[in-house]
């Protein structure tokens, strides 16, 4: 009863500050601004500062009013950190304890601020132990030493040196985490800033794994292990090597994710291994394996989330390079009809509609014909954003294959020009290889004047570069929903059997003879 009152004690003499947390329950009507604004974000009336500004003051964001709602409504939800609920199954072992035990820490901490050294004395043991077993290495040396300075305060020097040297060795395994952490981090600050970066670290990113796995062996680390096996599915990317990423991924969910999330007690979840894995199935076109495997690993997500799209576009995508268009169709309608797909953001639902484009090119079906105006479509010149380059080049190639079924030549050549004019000015060829060749086998059909043979014996060599060169792993810079060598040989045998060039090539070459 002693500790109780203490708390107390402490309660009382500090008083405690009014809590103020955001309102989640939308049946209890709110007046106030910032939980209208709250409302307005998660139901998707405000989506810019200019829009709630404008429906809730009628005025810019720079509003007195509207700084204040925006202002209170930020505290509330950092105010929200502190009452978390990692008790949901989404979440794993590792990350409710690690969650917890900055709680605890931050009690033990407060408590002996306060004067309450008993009671964080005896909380203490128990935290040191759960960071220990989850290797939460900065929490574990914070907590040894509280407890260490706690028994100097008592002078019990047994204890003591017990723990200062139990702390002098997990300083050392410190510096070996601290030293893994920079080696990852180091390497990944070069991988995302560019691709001339890449190539500078490149080549020592192996040994900087090497370096990793043999700290974790040395030292039993399942924490190490996990960042090793990180950086190794980044590594294995970059140098196309995806069967080794399949082998890895099937490494960690049979040493890590076997469990239930509840049981997982390392820092990595089964769907970041499972989309890491489909991915890797997904550059290797590898249909069917993939499609066994995604039809268990879909399950991991919870329906409707962002990342339960994101798997399906992969496995959407797998279909499609398997040219598996019923398949395809039923993870489109899927998705399509998803209550959350309104929620997905502008690029992705933009994204989806080129999906669609193709599918309905390859797999003419009222269901994907509803609501979906083909010849709009056709007519609206894409005019996307630069980072988003991979849509433009995705639409315009979508374009030209339903001109070119049509086979309205005209059409069909200005279609052309607008392709060459986009790869001219926009794309840099050094990465957008594969985008450059397409398009060169495209100007090559009017060049030589929609002849087939011409057009067949002309494109070879460029149907070799295609072949000899890997689909880029940007999705969104290269968006080849269907690998261009299928899409070339579709275009060829249009060429080669649609009557309307069969009758342009006969009246052509009699017109030339003439």
């Amino acid at each position: 009863m002693q500790d109780i009152l203490e708390l107390i004690e402490i309660a009382r003499k500090k008083g405690q500050r009014s809590i103020q947390l955001v309102n989640q329950n939308f049946r209890k009507k709110e007046i106030s601004k910032d939980n209208q604004l709250y409302e307005g974000l998660v139901n998707g009336e405000f989506t810019t500062d200019d829009e709630a500004a404008h429906k809730m003051f009628g005025a810019d964001p720079g509003n007195r009013n509207f700084r204040n709602a925006k202002g209170k409504l930020r505290q509330k939800l950092l105010n929200h950190m502190y009452f978390l609920d990692y008790d949901k199954e989404s979440y794993t072992l590792y990350e409710k304890q690690r969650y917890e035990c900055m709680h605890m820490l931050h009690h033990c901490e407060i408590l002996l601020h306060e004067g309450a050294r008993d009671i964080a004395y005896r909380m203490l043991p128990t935290l040191i132990k759960i960071a220990q077993e989850f290797e939460l290495v900065d929490v574990v040396i914070r907590a040894m030493t509280l407890l260490r300075n706690e028994y100097a305060e008592q002078g019990k020097t047994t204890l003591f040196s017990e723990v200062n040297q139990e702390l002098a060795t997990y300083r050392e395994f410190q510096k070996v985490v601290e030293e893994c952490e920079e080696l990852y981090h180091q390497s990944l600050v070069y991988i995302n800033k560019s691709l001339s970066a890449q190539q500078e670290v490149i080549d020592s990113i192996p040994l900087d794994i090497q370096r990793i796995f043999n700290f974790a062996k040395e030292h039993q680390s399942p924490y190490l292990d996990v960042i090793a096996s990180r950086l190794s599915l980044i590594y294995n990317k970059l140098v196309w090597n995806f069967e080794d990423n399949i082998s890895l991924c099937g490494t960690l969910e049979q040493k890590y994710l076997q469990g239930h999330n509840h049981e997982i007690n390392v820092p990595i979840q089964k769907g970041e291994v499972a989309f890491e894995k489909m991915s890797a199935y997904l550059y290797l076109e590898q249909v069917k394996e993939g499609s066994i495997y995604a039809e268990e690993a879909w399950e991991l997500y919870k329906n409707g989330q962002l990342d339960w799209f994101l798997f399906g576009e992969l496995y959407f995508l797998l279909l499609m390079k398997g040219e598996n268009f019923d398949d395809a169709t039923e993870i489109y309608r899927k998705v399509r009809t998803n209550k959350n797909y309104g929620n997905l953001s502008e690029d992705d639902q933009e994204r989806w509609q080129i999906y669609r484009a193709y599918l309905l090119f390859f797999n003419d079906t009222k269901l994907l014909r509803w609501g979906f105006d083909t010849d709009e479509f056709i007519a609206n010149s894409p005019n996307y954003p630069r980072e988003l380059t991979g849509y433009n080049i995705a639409t315009l190639v979508v374009q030209f294959l339903y001109l070119f079924r049509e086979g309205d030549v005209d059409a069909i050549r200005q279609k052309i020009e607008d392709i060459g004019q986009y790869n001219s000015v926009h794309l840099d060829k050094r990465h957008n290889y594969r985008n450059s060749i397409f398009i060169r086998l495209l100007s090559i059909i009017e060049q030589k004047n929609f002849d087939y043979q011409s057009v067949f014996e002309k494109g070879q060599n460029y149907l070799k570069k295609l072949r000899r060169t890997k689909i880029p792993v940007d999705r969104l810079m290269d968006m080849e929903v269907i690998p261009y060598e299928h899409l070339w040989l579709t275009v060829l045998d249009m060429l080669k059997t649609n009557k309307m060039y069969v009758h342009y090539r006969f009246y052509n070459t009699n017109s030339q003879v003439g």
